[in-house]
């Protein structure tokens, strides 16, 4: 029996067996249009709503704000100014309300339709990115994990492990959730993953860095000002299929489709 029970030993206590996802696909983003915005910000949250661009931004360069943008001439309003009284993170909108996070104070600020405060959440987690489905709230914290939240309260209702193959994707960051897939920013890179929201398989990877190719000499020259001006910002409007990327203080935005290569 003995002899037995040490054979199981390594059996019982190995680790489990991830299933390896399927090879990603290579996507590329296809610019349609370029827009230059009126005023720049330390972008962390961008989504579509009410025909414009929401924009939460942090107060690392500048100050905490919820800007609205409009998408054809790139004009920058300032709807809510923190100053630096928190860290703004990612924004969305679900049900008539706006939910925006804060970095490291584990603040949730809700607003309706009128952008009139209602009572505020706690988020567990260091708040990164946000976006939602059609019944939740999507979050990501940094790591390789993505949590499905109540949008009641901000519990937690699910987490989802992230993998391309058979490895962990830890550092997403900005996320929006369109055509049934999220898609998300891999903090301090040039990277965009697909991800599935039923396995956590990253079904298809993007590389952002051909729109430096876009760029000005002078706009190049900005975002290497500071290795914190990395890519971050994607947002999709439903009106016209097109998806919306920039990063932290970028004075431009491009608009475009995902293509497979």
């Amino acid at each position: 029996m003995r002899r037995l029970l040490l054979a199981l030993l390594p059996v019982l206590f190995a680790a489990p067996v991830f299933a390896a996802c399927p090879q990603p696909k290579t996507m590329a983003f296809v610019v349609e249009k370029k827009v230059h915005r009126d005023a720049v910000g330390f972008t962390e949250g961008l989504e579509v709503h009410d025909g414009s661009l929401w924009e939460s931004t942090g107060d690392l360069f500048g100050t905490t704000r919820i800007n609205r943008i409009d998408i054809k001439t790139g004009k920058v309003r300032t709807v809510v100014n923190a100053g630096k009284r928190y860290f703004g993170e990612g924004l969305t909108f679900l049900g008539g309300k706006l939910y925006q996070m804060t970095w490291q104070e584990h603040r949730v600020f809700v607003f309706d339709a009128q952008m009139k405060p209602l009572p505020e959440l706690s988020n567990p987690r260091e708040g990164w990115g946000l976006t939602h489905d059609a019944t939740h709230l999507i979050a990501s914290d940094g790591s390789s994990q993505i949590f499905f939240l109540s949008p009641a309260d901000f519990t937690t209702l699910s987490a989802l492990d992230v993998h391309d193959g058979d490895q962990p994707v830890p550092r997403l960051n900005e996320l929006e959730y369109a055509g049934g897939a999220i898609w998300a920013n891999v903090f301090e890179t040039w990277t965009v993953v697909k991800i599935s929201p039923a396995t956590g398989c990253v079904e298809a990877r993007v590389n952002l860095a051909p729109l430096q190719a876009r760029m000005t000499g002078s706009e190049r020259a900005a975002i290497a000002r500071d290795d914190n001006f990395v890519p971050n910002g994607i947002a999709h409007d439903p009106a016209t299929g097109l998806f919306t990327v920039t990063g932290k203080n970028w004075p431009m935005l491009f608009s475009g489709r995902f293509v497979e290569d």
